[in-house]
């Protein structure tokens, strides 16, 4: 099948290679390519998906250019001193007879990814557009770009490979290129060679030392195993006598998963006295078959082996690596479906009202559903909404609440002194209500703080919620300035529900402040108090009471008159342990406090009930209820909807480059789904 293969041994071993793998080339290495001019023709900057593809790289003088054309079986690419490929060249071969319809065109052409449709029939042309484009992009000073130029060439005479021709490594700047250019040059192999589903074809000269091969240096740099590298050999006719390239070959030198190919070039003198590419081929073949040292391993060797075996392992290849990059394409697909989505479409001048409407009305319902607990996109890993406004309720505001108990910061002598203070000058024979009363209510003011608080809480969760709805409502992520707004606007509202909300609350305590209702049902009675404070004092032990009379008794000796007629001093600070009847201060003591105890258990549970229903009430519901209105009443204005209904400036571009790769995307799972089809038919 291959023309250069007439006069030499590669006819009928590169005619049953065809035959053997027609289905295969058929679909998957032209399916690839589909692939790949796809991704270049979106002018993606980088391919969505790491292709299967051959990566030739060597250093300036290996050979490179005459390996290409001899794979071609034509003279195409630019030659010269200095260095010539500066940019990529993602060079696609086809085979006509295979992928032309019958009466098609037989003739070999190249066409240029650049001018889509032309047909070129001259390889001279060819040549010159190649210059000509590499010019255009990075001019005649010998600079260096890593934009690639996309050529395909149909011929009768090829196998179907895609290859990517990098410039030779170079060493040291010539002329007018940048001192960097070595530097250059390897960061734009690496990048290439780097990606995991490329193959690398490191073309090195057999008549230099291996070990310093810049082309395979730079491959175990990449691939230190090898696993996914073909090493060629060029240059082997030109190695010192009594020398050969056997062990090279064999990989006793430097070892490769998928070996070395020896091939023979043309020489410079070759190409100046006109011997065409397909003559070298035929002068290669009878050079390895007439050479003692690579006599039994010809039909391994050569133009026609190496194209055999660069187009099987791209096809093995494609095959391993094809499950993986399916599955990358249609995820990264369902992505940028996404992401676009998200964005949504361009909002049309005379719908920006509409579309404003709907935003507040969504953000709205969010807030809504948020408390009644029917929003589904907020987390399910923990509590949000309702349930932590329900949690401040029952359990952080009720805690807390019941922290505080009815006698704490009030000791026993503070509550007698309260009773002789409320005695004054009127001996009494029951204790007074007077006491009771400014202890109780004293005791009752301490669950304003708590309650207060509470209300803050729930102020915060509103605040928290309204942000949440926020990142839910996509929508606003698109208009900056309507997304503040609103923001402001709903901070606004929830701020001024807390203020009546905390008066109604502090109302609540101040209403049980303004009336001790003794005669609540659960309000204990006066007997039964007393009865409590009796049994209370029947059970201290009897050598407490002793101790206790013997202490008074004590205190009361120490008292000496100075004179027959004069009283003692008063003290000037008196306090209710010093006043004598032990027996009834303490009974009057344990008899408030039993009252202070069943009337403050009373209050708190009062206040437990009533803030939740008044913060509810003034608060959430009050925003919950009146969220629609308010937002509607501020923001939906016609003066204000060409400011609020703005985009970000990059939005608009992010939904360009969205479309743009989506597109591509979906294109590329076409692509996919036939390579798939084929897998399972074959």
């Amino acid at each position: 099948t291959h023309s250069w293969a007439d006069s030499g041994s590669g006819e009928s071993h590169g005619g049953d290679y065809l035959a053997e793998t027609k289905s295969t080339m058929d679909s998957l290495i032209p399916i690839i390519q589909k692939l790949q001019d796809v991704f270049q023709m979106a002018g993606l900057g980088k391919a969505p998906v790491d292709l299967p593809q051959l990566i030739v790289v060597g250093s300036q003088s290996a050979g490179k250019s005459s390996v290409l054309e001899k794979i071609v079986g034509r003279d195409f690419l630019p030659r010269g001193s200095t260095i010539v490929t500066r940019r990529p060249l993602v060079l696609q071969l086809i085979n006509t007879k295979i992928h032309t319809q019958p009466g098609g065109d037989s003739k070999e052409w190249g066409e240029f990814l650049h001018r889509k449709g032309e047909k070129i029939y001259s390889f001279e042309r060819i040549k010159q557009e190649i210059n000509a484009e590499t010019d255009r992009v990075v001019g005649r000073n010998c600079g260096i770009s890593s934009e690639p130029i996309n050529l395909k060439i149909y011929s009768p005479s090829v196998l179907d490979l895609t290859l990517v021709d990098l410039p030779g490594i170079t060493k040291n700047p010539v002329g007018d290129q940048p001192p960097d250019i070595e530097v250059r040059i390897r960061n734009m192999a690496i990048q290439y060679i780097s990606n995991p589903n490329s193959i690398i074809v490191a073309v090195s000269p057999a008549n230099a030392d291996m070990a310093n091969s810049e082309s395979l240096k730079l491959a175990r740099d990449i691939d230190p195993e090898g696993h996914r590298t073909l090493g060629v050999l060029t240059k082997i006719d030109l190695m010192d006598k009594g020398t050969n390239a056997w062990d090279m070959l064999n990989g006793k030198v430097i070892k490769l998963r998928h070996g070395y190919v020896g091939m023979v070039n043309r020489s410079q003198a070759d190409i100046n006295n006109g011997k065409t590419v397909r003559q070298q081929i035929s002068d290669e073949a009878k050079f390895f078959r007439s050479h003692n040292a690579y006599r039994s391993i010809a039909e391994k060797l050569g133009t026609g082996y190496l194209t055999e075996r660069l187009n099987s392992i791209l096809v093995n290849h494609i095959n391993k690596v094809l499950p993986s990059m399916c599955s990358k394409i249609t995820q990264q697909l369902l992505e940028k479906e996404a992401k676009l989505r998200e964005l949504g479409a361009p909002v049309p001048s005379d719908d920006k009202g509409g579309v404003l409407l709907q935003i507040l009305l969504k953000y709205s319902k969010a807030f809504a559903d948020a408390i009644d607990g029917k929003l589904q996109n907020l987390t399910q890993n923990d509590l949000c909404g309702g349930s932590r406004i329900s949690d401040i309720f029952h359990n952080v505001f009720a805690r807390s609440l019941h922290r505080i108990q009815p006698f704490d910061d009030l000791s026993d002598h503070q509550i007698r002194t309260a009773i002789l203070n409320a005695t004054a000058t009127k001996p009494s024979l029951f204790v007074t209500e007077d006491s009771f009363q400014l202890l109780v209510k004293r005791q009752i003011a301490r669950l304003k703080t708590p309650s207060v608080q509470c209300s803050e809480l729930v102020y915060d969760e509103l605040r928290r919620i309204a942000s949440q709805c926020e990142t839910l409502t996509l929508e606003l992520g698109r208009f900056p300035d309507l997304k503040r707004r609103l923001s402001e606007c709903t901070r606004d509202l929830i701020r001024r529900k807390l203020e009546p909300t905390k008066e109604m609350i502090a109302n609540l305590i101040n209403i049980e402040l303004s009336y001790i209702k003794t005669t609540h049902p659960d309000f204990i009675s006066s007997a039964k108090a007393m009865a409590l404070a009796k049994n209370q004092a029947t059970q201290q032990s009897e050598s407490r009471q002793k101790e206790l009379l013997a202490g008074l008794t004590e205190t009361l000796n120490s008292i000496t008159v100075a004179g027959d007629d004069k009283l003692p001093d008063v003290p000037p600070v008196l306090r209710s342990q010093d006043i004598s009847d032990y027996d009834k201060g303490t009974s009057e003591t344990r008899i408030i406090k039993t009252l202070i105890q069943s009337y403050f258990n009373i209050v708190q549970k009062i206040v437990k009930d009533a803030v939740p229903k008044a913060v509810m009430h003034f608060l959430v519901q009050g925003c919950r209820n009146s969220i629609q209105g308010e937002l509607v009443k501020s923001l939906y204005k016609v003066n204000l909807f060409e400011d609020l209904m703005s985009e970000e400036p990059h939005t608009k571009k992010e939904r360009e480059e969205l479309t743009k790769m989506i597109t591509v995307l979906r294109k590329a799972v076409k692509v996919v789904k036939a390579v798939q089809d084929h897998s399972v038919g074959a």
